[in-house]
């Protein structure tokens, strides 16, 4: 068997009780590190050892570090969503928007607090900062946390299975975007079963308890807007009704409701007795990954709303009760039942500032706007 071990956090670095650990990549990691689909750029090529590993620290290495956990943590989003795809009976590989060629990705991409994806420039990049502009404060590094890479990698992979949300004008389809990016953390960290067994013990088998699972971007949040718990908290009960159209806002509410069903399916399938809670956490995580990356590509390839990723959740559910619990979550967030803010929704200018840089850049707010003008013309 061929493939890497590597270093990386595992967390976010503010997590403690993960800190860095290793992991392992299946296919082949060349020298930079890159391969077939993933490149890194603007930091020295890091070479592996002889036995083909990449094992640097954040102490000693820094750079190196960087390099080879933010490209890992890409690699570990786009494998986890082969899989998932796979388990579903799809098996074509995931191209980039762009195609074959290979994500070009930035670990240090310059001084700001800002991690974004690129269709335009093929590439994510990640920046770094010191919280309040205070020099003698420890600068921050977005690449070294999983959650933003993972987040930003997630925009990337929705970019490339539906483009055409891209040049959607419906305040749900970026809020799709934009919770898509927070569920791919979430997916990503139970695809691994260290994470899963941090995660039940420190939520002793409960994930509404408080943990640092549901919250999104730790460092980042706390560094930037003086936030304890993060960017954002999955664990939330947010309604449409309860939301303003800030596309950041209305994410919150799908991302919400995806966070029940999750933990609804894993109290339902707990049983001490036959298995340990990590190991059914981690069936649970892949089974959810994969049904919503399948309901997200059989849906409408621009403007999808909730409701649409909704009921093809519903329809590729094989387990009914299971069904239940998705019209119940769905249900509860008036995402399903009597529509709340999309009757006769036309389009109209929408605010993106809560969101990550990939959805407020210009080269993306050029492609709402027009959506938005050949509607009226």
């Amino acid at each position: 068997m061929s493939g890497s071990k590597v270093f990386i956090w595992k967390q976010d670095p503010s997590v403690l009780s993960l800190g860095y650990r290793v992991s392992y990549i299946h296919t082949k990691v060349k020298n930079g590190p890159k391969d077939p689909k993933i490149e890194i750029r603007g930091l020295p090529k890091v070479k592996a050892d002889q036995n083909g590993d990449f094992l640097f620290d954040p102490i000693n290495n820094p750079k190196e570090f960087d390099a080879i956990h933010t490209f890992s943590i890409v690699r570990h989003v786009l494998t986890m969503y082969e899989r998932g795809l796979r388990r579903m009976g799809i098996t074509t590989a995931i191209n980039w928007q762009w195609g074959n060629i290979p994500i070009k990705v930035y670990p240090r991409a310059g001084d700001s607090p800002n991690a974004y994806y690129s269709r335009q420039e093929n590439a994510l990049r990640f920046f770094y900062f010191h919280p309040d502009s205070a020099a003698n404060n420890s600068m921050i590094y977005t690449c070294r946390s999983f959650d933003i890479v993972a987040h930003e990698t997630g925009h990337a992979i929705l970019d490339a299975l539906r483009p055409g949300y891209w040049s959607s004008w419906r305040a749900q389809t970026g809020g799709l975007h934009e919770s898509f990016g927070d569920l791919t953390a979430i997916f990503t960290m139970l695809a691994q079963m260290d994470q899963c067994e941090a995660i039940i013990a420190e939520s002793k088998a409960n994930l509404h308890n408080k943990t640092f699972f549901p919250v999104i971007a730790e460092q980042f949040g706390e560094a930037l807007y003086g936030h304890s718990l993060g960017l954002r908290n999955a664990d939330n009960d947010l309604k449409l009704s309860e939301v303003s159209d800030e596309v950041h806002d209305i994410s919150q509410v799908f991302t919400g409701a995806i966070y029940d069903i999750l933990s609804d399916m894993f109290e339902d399938h707990l049983d001490m007795n036959l298995y340990d809670p990590a190991e059914t956490l981690f069936r649970i995580g892949r089974h959810i990954a994969s049904i919503v990356i399948t309901a997200i590509i059989n849906g409408p390839e621009k403007n999808a709303t909730f409701k649409d990723i909704a009921k093809n959740m519903i329809e590729f559910e094989p387990d009914q009760k299971w069904k239940d619990f998705i019209v119940k979550r769905f249900t509860e967030r008036e995402i399903l039942g009597e529509p709340v803010g999309l009757v006769e929704e036309r389009p109209k200018e929408l605010v993106w500032e809560k969101c990550c840089h990939t959805l407020t850049r210009k080269e993306h707010k050029d492609e709402f706007e027009n959506a938005v003008k050949e509607v009226y013309n």
